[in-house]
């Protein structure tokens, strides 16, 4: 009989053991830089492969997450793309708010892609961009002309599958100086849920 009953718990115990969830790993944070030197070319980005993809029909394909020409940043959906791609400002800043941002919120305001006037050396041009995104800079006065200054927000991206990401677009400029060249930093979330750390 005592035998009987502690099998039946060794059972229930093996049982219990096999059913607890195992702890989510961290989401690892991920830096990437863009060479958008170019200002009739859009670089296509994809936070699944951690990198730059090459696409033949950006409208139709769900391959790419954000385009980059310069400053201005597309993601996949509205007049940009067939995904559901949309963008949301956490209005958090710099490391602390990356760091603090830990959930999509169930209030963010995401915003597709739609045409943006914005302001050119000639006065206007029309581009189709994401109008949260084009928040990520300020351009100031320099020594030398102009310059991009990252704005530091953390913004939350959904990505052409629904899922996603927090980014912190963090310079425009390479290691010599040379404009154009965006980095940033990330957090995706692979699994589909809200948990962004």
């Amino acid at each position: 009989m005592k035998r009987g009953f502690y099998a039946i718990l060794s059972i229930l115990a093996l049982v219990t053991a096999c059913t607890k969830e195992e702890p989510t790993p961290p989401i690892e944070s991920q830096t990437f830089t863009v060479n958008s030197t170019g200002s009739t070319v859009w670089k296509y980005f994809s936070f699944e492969k951690n990198d730059t993809v090459t696409i033949s029909d950006p409208a139709s394909s769900l391959e790419w997450d954000l385009a980059f020409q310069r400053y201005r940043i597309k993601t996949n959906g509205g007049k940009s793309g067939s995904g559901m791609g949309s963008a949301a400002n956490s209005y958090k800043k710099g490391q602390t708010g990356f760091d603090e941002l830990k959930v999509v919120s169930d209030t963010a305001t995401f915003i597709t892609d739609e045409l943006v006037n914005i302001a050119v050396q000639q006065g206007y041009a029309s581009y189709i961009l994401n109008p949260k995104l084009y928040t990520w800079f300020s351009i100031q006065t320099a020594s030398q002309g102009t310059q991009i200054v990252p704005s530091d927000f953390i913004y939350v991206v959904k990505t052409a599958n629904g899922k996603y990401a927090k980014v912190w677009f963090k310079s425009y400029y390479s290691a010599t100086n040379q404009s154009g060249y965006v980095t940033f930093q990330y957090n995706y979330q692979a699994d589909g849920s809200k948990n962004l750390e």
